[in-house]
């Protein structure tokens, strides 16, 4: 495929689209449709990708944004079903690549069995990820799943992810537990969390003098992330101090509030992330 000025192809075996645009610069690879970096113009880098990350077939990506898809988390009725679904372990097939002045836009596709999904990916001074399912059968299919962006921070202990105040979430680090936010979310400790949360505006601030903005559509759930010490330290894919340096929050459909597409219809879910000093 033709690709335009500003988008070269590193990696054969596991081939990477590297993005240097006048607006940012931006990596996105092939398996899992999975952007691995961005970084607007006058900006530092804005994900988080493990420099322990493993890239092969079958592996998902440690950081960026992976594709949690068709469902999220454990399978709701198959517990042998891979956790977080199919489409961050598996290679996408370019549909598009093209670029103006406001950046680069890509887009994939990945066809499974009864699964059909899309995914667009806009890469300029603001990135935009949007998944797709398309529903192609005769019958309602259901679609769970995430955009699990892992953002880089300066330091954890210093984060605030704000406007979920008095948001109600499930908190499930030890026996899930509803509760409901009090003040802005801060991590002294493992954070897994859903949150009960479509329209807000949320945001990342840390002591580094910049705040990452996230808006999101298509998704009824919003999941904060860090999986602390112990967690981390088990992980073969990321630093013993990984942790320290990235905090989660996903635009996500969760298991219980997962979305029915009816046939001949599509649902998307999208997140948009720009950054304010």
């Amino acid at each position: 495929m033709h690709l335009p000025p500003n988008v070269r192809l590193s990696g054969s075996d596991y081939p990477v689209f590297e993005i240097d645009h006048p607006t940012c610069k931006a990596r996105v690879a092939l398996h899992g449709a999975h952007v691995m970096s961005w970084k607007p113009r006058d900006e530092d880098e804005v994900l988080y990708l493990s420099p322990d990350s493993v890239y092969k077939e079958g592996k998902a990506i440690r950081g960026g944004i992976p594709i949690c898809w068709p469902w999220f988390n454990a399978h709701p009725t198959n517990p042998d079903a891979p956790s977080h679904g199919l489409a961050r372990t598996r290679f996408w097939e370019m549909i598009s690549a093209e670029e103006d002045e406001n950046g680069v836009t890509m887009r994939f596709g990945m066809e499974e069995g009864i699964w059909k999904a899309e995914v667009t990916v806009k890469a300029g001074l603001e990135l935009e990820v949007s998944l797709e399912t398309l529903n192609t059968n005769e019958i309602p299919i259901v679609v769970s799943g995430a955009l699990h962006s892992y953002f880089s921070v300066s330091d954890i202990g210093n984060v605030r992810v704000v406007n979920l105040e008095d948001t109600d979430y499930l908190d499930t680090v030890e026996e899930p537990t509803r509760r409901k936010q009090k003040g802005a979310v801060k991590f002294a400790g493992e954070v897994d969390s859903i949150y009960d949360s479509s329209g807000k505006v949320l945001l990342v601030d840390d002591d580094s003098g910049r705040t990452i903005l996230i808006e999101k559509s298509g998704s009824p759930s919003t999941v904060v992330w860090n999986p602390w010490l112990e967690k981390a330290a088990a992980m073969g894919d990321l630093p013993d101090d990984g942790y320290l340096a990235f905090c989660c929050v996903e635009a996500a459909i969760a298991n219980d509030r997962a979305v029915i597409v009816m046939p001949g219809s599509s649902h998307v879910l999208s997140t948009r992330i720009s950054v304010e000093e």
